[in-house]
């Protein structure tokens, strides 16, 4: 493209951008500390909106796994809220979350106020619980595994990229081992609907830890697949009486970074298969094949909006 072209076109991207939602910030307290977050609200919202939290990893900010992950764009296509809690650096120099911290494992600590982020925002929207979902990557991944172990009547269903399974460790020694080995922790989804993605390639927590979170029975051969010349195995894990439904998708040459996120974006690999929109489409209960029908028939509708 030209580039004068590219500067006649800027205003009319940014005013489209502007269309499509507002961006604001809010912040939570309790009785110990208080938590930041953004929250991105959709020009349109759907009739039963849903809340997405996403939860960021280790040396991210929330804006920037807002863009790694292209979730707002997803958010104003669907009319959901998007609301990216953020770590403190008084809490941890690195903004990881402390999953492996007894404290924060339960409904107390750090998973209770994000809960609380998450009942303000449901309470002022009317949305219900089946219609808030929890995702996050490697630190945010594991703490989203929390959450969907101690409330599991408040949240619909929970995407963990790259995380570690709750109750892998109680210290930071334990947390170091049962990211290099992932044979800790809680195994299957338990109660609670999940959507796994993890690279084999994954050099900071091994994917023997996705293994143990999506499986609650013997690991199948699932289905085998190239997206984007990138090989990938997924595998759809039926609910019984001990463990909810779960989805796992096992990417090779994949290291430790959101899938099919965007180009340059912070802990993001643009090959894909895109993590974000598989798992909008697990969250809301779409098939793989119905799935591409529906993004399209909104994507037309929007043009009109």
């Amino acid at each position: 493209m030209h580039p004068h072209l590219i500067n006649i076109m800027a205003p009319f991207r940014a005013k489209r951008q502007a269309e499509t939602g507002l961006w604001s910030e809010g912040k939570i307290e309790n009785a110990q500390r208080h938590l930041d977050y953004l929250l991105f609200t959709p020009v349109w919202l759907a009739r039963k909106p849903a809340l997405i939290v996403l939860l960021h990893g280790c040396r991210q900010t929330a804006a920037e796994f807002a863009h790694a992950t292209d979730m707002a764009r997803l958010a104003a296509l669907h009319g959901f809220l998007l609301c990216l809690p953020q770590q403190n650096l008084t809490a941890n120099p690195l903004r990881c979350w402390n999953w492996f911290d007894p404290r924060n494992q339960d409904t107390a600590g750090e998973a209770g106020l994000i809960m609380k982020v998450r009942d303000e925002l449901a309470t002022e929207h009317g949305i219900a619980p089946s219609r808030v979902f929890v995702a996050g990557l490697s630190a945010g991944g594991s703490m989203a595994a929390i959450l969907g172990r101690a409330f599991p009547q408040q949240i619909g269903a929970i995407g963990v990229h790259s995380g570690v399974p709750t109750g892998a460790a109680t210290t930071i020694i334990g947390a170091m081992h049962a990211m290099e080995t992932g044979d800790a922790g809680d195994k299957g989804p338990g109660p609670m609907r999940t959507i796994v993605f993890h690279g084999l390639d994954d050099d900071v927590v091994a994917s023997a830890n996705g293994d143990r979170i999506a499986f609650a029975q013997a690991l199948g051969r699932g289905r085998r697949f190239r997206i984007r010349q990138r090989s990938c195995r997924r595998f759809v894990i039926r609910p019984n009486g001990d463990h909810a439904a779960a989805e796992y998708w096992r990417v090779e040459e994949l290291g430790h970074a959101w899938s099919g996120g965007q180009h340059g974006g912070s802990y993001a690999d643009p090959l894909g298969p895109r993590a974000s929109r598989e798992m909008l489409r697990f969250f809301l209960g779409y098939p793989r094949w119905r799935y591409p029908i529906v993004y399209a028939w909104l994507a037309f509708l929007s043009i009109f909006r």
